[in-house]
């Protein structure tokens, strides 16, 4: 069911649900979450029908895909048989038991014993109370200082996100627990692009030494590192730096903790980073693809010599949740590793698919935005710059990656935006034609993007242009359709006031004539012409062609801005004739006046065409029916005609008003308060700063934005 009481299920869900990692009041001025349904192999469907290519794999952690029969029927089954038991008090459950031992096989040799979880911010939160722990049992309580690096990332609970470095979560109910430290990543990117890998390693490492030589070995418990820093924006190690900071942990008496929630079970193309880096860790965390995400478990694996002291420890261990070793979590943890050995998925990313990933991901090196292209195995990330020879980093950060991460999700894929890097890590059954897909598509999302920051860019300077002439489109002629009022009304007096003689024209005689009287009485110039442009009886052209024969057959602006909205049904119940209406004024009728039209734009010297389209050419109202369709064919046109007149110097752009207050907003949504969406006046300055002769870009869609936008 998806509505009660005229509520979406994502508005009910936005009035009583807290988002973690979510900006809430931003959610829900925006109606509501995406409602995910179903799930099968890489794809998602929400409830509105729209599927995505989940190229991140839920969060980092579907590696077998979703829709997976066979642990939904193990699920079911251990339900069954044994749905719950604890394993306190000297008791535990087959899957558990089985679990443990299976773990023990699959992780390096060191690593014999398990405590089990709920999710990764669990064990971690383990790993830094066993080690304090351990360390008190040697005689040592004085070491209890937990060293993590800028931009780790290792959970949420108190103790987890104390130990990382995300500031944002540090600013949110203090900057974390005392006995806690943090150096700088190992982010070459950032830190080091202008070194060789192997001098930025040895400088990275050596931040380590001297944290440990600051605080005093005799203090510090632990060093916890991801070997690839997820959160932080897949900050992969430079050659060489894991092997060094476990020797540094060696010589100074520190216990090495090794955050493979996301790097195990497969996504580096072995079954952990540490079998990968020939590295011996102290502790090691599980989670994620421990189960593939279809149940919540994590793992604590400790070294045999730490093992043995816990073990040993007078009055038991004192420690665990209520849910370590769930034996449902367990059964289905044990059928997820034996898909991943039966279909031998781990290999598959080493040796086919995961080499395949990254080669494709790397073709986007040569695109001017992108400043790097990282990858192993089934993780990719995309580092976006605005200048690439400079190594100048965009300012503020964040916005240009979370613009293209929406860009990419209205395409249809998943992936993840941190600062100014794209993530990628999609389920190990990718194949390679879904694969060529999301590198296709973040081509074409970054195409959009590059335009777009071309378009702000030249817009401040237009802006500026614009202010400082007194009538910028003196001895121009515009042509605008659906003048009679909104977006057109509001076009033709803001192009009349810049000096243009605009030919305005609508079906509606009365308000045209209305509109152009205001015109005049503002000292501006506007000829009314009553035209139907659904009709094909050849009337609208003739009044046209009248017109423009009066102003000695000039023409240097089109706005195509004439549209009905139409009925909003979905497409299988929508009548032919109601179909035919719409695409007859949003669609035929723009490729028509083209057709007529298109010989004297290309005879002045700055010819301008304007398409005016919507978010549901992009599917932001994608349920809008035939009005979408034709706003995105509508599109589509624009920049083909863009293309095809490059070389020749005719520009052409589409305009997005966004939501506006016009006669067709109110309709779609009736019950919405005017004050909320942007006034129709905020549209003049952006057609104006289109239209005025200096502006030289094309085939890229504008979009409004407010006047308050505009002036932050």
């Amino acid at each position: 069911m998806s509505e009660t009481d005229g509520r979406t299920l994502g508005q009910r869900d936005a009035a009583h649900h807290l988002h973690p990692f979510t900006d809430n009041r931003e959610l829900a001025a925006a109606g509501g979450a995406t409602v995910i349904e179903r799930g099968e192999g890489c794809y998602l469907w929400d409830d509105q029908g729209h599927r995505y290519l989940d190229a991140l794999a839920g969060l980092w952690c579907v590696n077998v895909g979703y829709g997976r029969r066979e642990l939904a029927d193990v699920a079911a089954e251990q339900m069954q048989r044994l749905a719950y038991y604890n394993t306190f008090f000297n008791t535990t459950t087959g899957p558990t038991a089985e679990l443990a031992e299976t773990l023990a096989e699959l992780m390096p040799g060191h690593l014999n014993t398990a405590l089990f979880a709920n999710s990764g911010s669990e064990v971690c939160d383990s790993a830094i109370r066993l080690a304090r722990y351990y360390w008190q049992q040697k005689g040592k309580p004085q070491k209890r200082i937990v060293i993590g690096r800028e931009e780790g990332y290792h959970g949420s609970t108190l103790a987890a996100l104390s130990a990382g470095g995300i500031g944002a979560m540090h600013a949110q109910g203090g900057t974390g627990l005392p006995d806690f430290a943090h150096i700088e990543a190992p982010y070459r990117f950032l830190l080091g692009h202008d070194m060789p890998e192997a001098a930025f390693a040895a400088q990275a490492a050596r931040a380590l030494e001297s944290k440990i030589e600051e605080l005093g070995a005799e203090n510090v418990a632990l060093f916890i590192c991801e070997p690839i820093q997820g959160a932080g924006g897949l900050i992969f190690p430079p050659e060489g730096y894991l092997a060094e900071v476990q020797n540094i942990c060696q010589r100074h008496d520190v216990l090495f903790v090794l955050d493979e929630v996301i790097s195990a079970f497969g996504r580096l193309g072995a079954w952990s980073a540490a079998e990968l880096f020939g590295l011996s860790p102290d502790f090691m965390t599980l989670a994620k693809g421990l189960s593939s995400g279809y149940q919540p478990i994590s793992a604590l694996m400790v070294s045999d010599p730490i093992a043995e002291v816990l073990r040993d420890a007078e009055g038991g261990l004192a420690h665990g949740f209520t849910y370590s070793g769930h034996p449902v979590a367990a059964a289905v943890a044990l059928e997820n590793l034996a898909i991943l050995k039966r279909e031998k998925l781990v290999e598959r990313v080493r040796e086919e698919i995961g080499p395949y990933f990254c080669e494709t991901l790397k073709r986007l090196e040569t695109r001017p935005l992108v400043g790097e292209v990282r990858g192993l195995g089934l993780l990719g990330a995309v580092e976006l710059i605005q200048d690439k020879a400079a190594h100048r980093l965009f300012d503020p950060p964040g916005v240009v990656a979370a613009v293209c991460r929406e860009n990419l999700k209205a395409r249809g894929i998943i992936v993840r935006a941190v600062r100014d890097t794209l993530l990628i890590a999609p389920p190990f059954v990718v194949t390679r034609e879904q694969v060529d897909d999301i590198v296709d598509t973040l081509e074409a999302a970054l195409e959009d993007i590059s335009r777009e920051l071309g378009i702000i860019a030249e817009e401040q300077k237009l802006a500026e242009a614009v202010h400082e002439a007194d009538r910028p489109l003196a001895g121009r002629v515009a042509l605008v359709t659906g003048a009679s009022r909104g977006i057109g009304a509001e076009v033709a007096r803001t192009y009349a006031r810049a000096g243009a003689t605009v030919v305005a024209a609508a079906r509606d005689e009365a308000a045209l004539r209305a509109r152009c009287a205001e015109i005049a009485a503002d000292g501006g110039s506007a000829i009314p012409v009553a035209v139907d442009f659904s009709t094909r009886d050849g009337k609208a052209e003739t009044a046209l062609m009248a017109a423009l024969e009066k102003l000695g057959s000039r023409l240097d602006i089109l706005v195509l801005n004439a549209a009905q909205l139409g009925d909003l049904k979905p497409l299988p119940e929508l009548e032919d004739a109601a179909w035919d209406r719409v695409i007859a004024v949003n669609l035929t009728a723009p490729l028509r006046l083209l057709h007529l039209l298109h010989p004297f734009l290309s005879l002045s010297d700055a010819g301008r065409c304007v398409f005016v389209t919507s978010g549901a050419a992009r599917g932001a109202h994608a349920d809008w029916s035939a009005y979408a369709a034709s706003k995105a064919g509508l599109e589509a046109m624009m920049r083909a005609y863009a293309a095809e007149n490059r070389k020749f110097g005719l520009r052409i752009n589409a305009v997005d008003p966004g939501a506006m207050q016009t006669g067709m907003r109110a309709a779609a949504f009736p019950g919405e308060d005017p004050g909320s969406v942007t006034p129709v006046e905020a549209a003049g300055p952006v057609f104006l700063r289109l239209a005025v002769p200096d502006c030289s870009f094309s085939g890229a869609v504008v979009p409004v934005v407010s006047s308050a936008e505009a002036a932050e």
